[in-house]
């Protein structure tokens, strides 16, 4: 878990899920649900145009993504869309700086509101990345093939994307006990 910004990011538990979003400015908590949706990194959430959205599709660009390799798209529910289109609708960039009109809240800036939140909720070990690692974790567990997860993600390696992947004393007891009845 992460300790003095060190280490991993923590997977919230769904309660803690929960009183953050309520306890966040309502821009902030659409942001963690996005991210937590999509998987994408807060970077990339942070320089969402109005226009990479299309038919509840998010369009990431290549220009946007950490390697810069390759653009990406992925679906979004119908009313994620509609949140962010009126997020929106006012600039250029989704989640707009009210300091700097014209470009994104800063990392640092949505760093500070998720940790000063959780410091007051009592929520240890989470970044912004924890919603990352939450959708990837959560869709391995789900069955989903990693190599989609990994296409989701943006990851060019399986290595990058199962670094994201805990695994749990519940998990090795349960994959081991569906050999039991066939040997």
């Amino acid at each position: 878990m992460k300790s003095c910004r060190n280490g991993q990011s923590k997977i919230l538990s769904p309660n803690e899920y929960t009183l953050l979003l309520d306890a966040l400015p309502k821009k902030y908590a659409v942001l963690l649900r996005l991210c937590s949706l999509t998987g994408l990194r807060i970077g990339e959430c942070l320089l969402l145009r109005v226009e990479d959205i299309r038919e509840a599709t998010l369009v990431i660009r290549r220009c946007n993504t950490k390697g810069k390799t390759s653009s990406r798209e992925l679906p979004i529910p119908p009313e994620m869309e509609t949140t962010l289109k009126n997020l929106g609708r006012n600039g250029d960039f989704i989640f707009e700086s009210k300091i700097k009109p014209g470009t994104p809240i800063t990392r640092q800036g949505v760093d500070y509101i998720f940790r000063s939140t959780c410091k007051e909720l009592g929520i240890c070990g989470f970044s912004t990345h924890s919603a990352r690692r939450f959708f990837i974790h959560t869709l391995h567990h789900k069955n989903v093939p990693l190599k989609v997860i990994q296409k989701c993600v943006g990851h060019i390696s399986l290595r990058s994307t199962s670094a994201y992947i805990d695994v749990e004393e519940n998990h090795i007891q349960s994959a081991v006990e569906q050999l039991w009845s066939l040997v």
